[in-house]
């Protein structure tokens, strides 16, 4: 992610949310807060919120923030690890959001607001980071052995406007061939490797910025067996 400066209250980030499920009974819904910015924003520990449901979404404020309404749910924030840290337990409260279990949601973080709304469906969401000044983005974990992205194999990468899509290449055994085939439809190789027993897919600069998109921005994928598709979700529609 792109460096937040500490000195500055009037900073935004944009961050990623995603709503649970209880793991013991009774069963309900929950959505956990804790990018390493929060106490930059207001949010220290014992601080007094309002969490105020709004459709497909809610908002999060200090109650002296003039965003807090009676409308809301008086929450505090809490501490885990020496970090501040905010539950929000989606009961009839927040019925009206509209979220159910496994619902992503866009995080906008201002200086005593938090505003989430709830993104397209997707298998899963990443805020794209920098590496030496530039973007850069890496997929990991066991989900890419399940869609065939193993270790060693040939990806193509196709870009287009705001979105890219990672293909696993089986087509042919003669690699030659297949480098001609990648030149001839604009496609980029690229391939999944393992890194202490964890296969990881990098996405440099170059491939992001093809695709208009750059550090900071939100980004979610759909996922079919040798397939990902990397897509950069319309905030403004959302109100973000």
């Amino acid at each position: 992610m792109a460096n937040f400066n500490e000195n500055n209250h009037q900073s935004l980030k944009l961050g990623i949310m995603h709503v649970i499920a209880t793991k013991k009974p009774p069963i309900r819904m929950k959505i956990q807060i804790r990018p390493p910015w929060l106490a930059d924003l207001g949010f220290v520990y014992g601080a007094p919120i309002y969490a105020v449901p709004q459709q497909d979404g809610l908002t999060i404020a200090l109650h002296e923030n003039a965003a807090a309404n009676s409308g809301g749910k008086l929450l505090h924030v809490s501490m885990v690890r020496e970090k501040p840290f905010i539950v929000v337990n989606l009961t009839q409260n927040f019925s009206a959001t509209g979220l159910t279990t496994g619902d992503f949601l866009a995080a906008k973080y201002e200086y005593g607001v938090i505003t989430a709304k709830k993104l397209p469906d997707a298998q899963k969401y990443f805020v794209i980071g920098s590496q030496k000044y530039n973007s850069f983005l890496q997929f990991s974990g066991e989900w890419l052995n399940d869609l065939g992205f193993l270790p060693q194999v040939v990806t193509t990468v196709a870009v287009a406007d705001k979105n890219i899509t990672f293909r696993i290449w089986d087509g042919m055994e003669n690699y030659k061939d297949f480098v001609k085939f990648a030149r001839s439809s604009k496609c980029q190789i690229i391939q999944p490797r393992k890194n202490q027993h964890i296969t990881t897919l990098d996405i440099p600069s170059y491939i992001l910025s093809d695709a208009g998109l750059c550090a900071g921005n939100i980004s979610g994928v759909h996922c079919e067996f040798g397939k990902i598709t990397m897509f950069k979700p319309d905030l403004q529609t959302l109100g973000l």
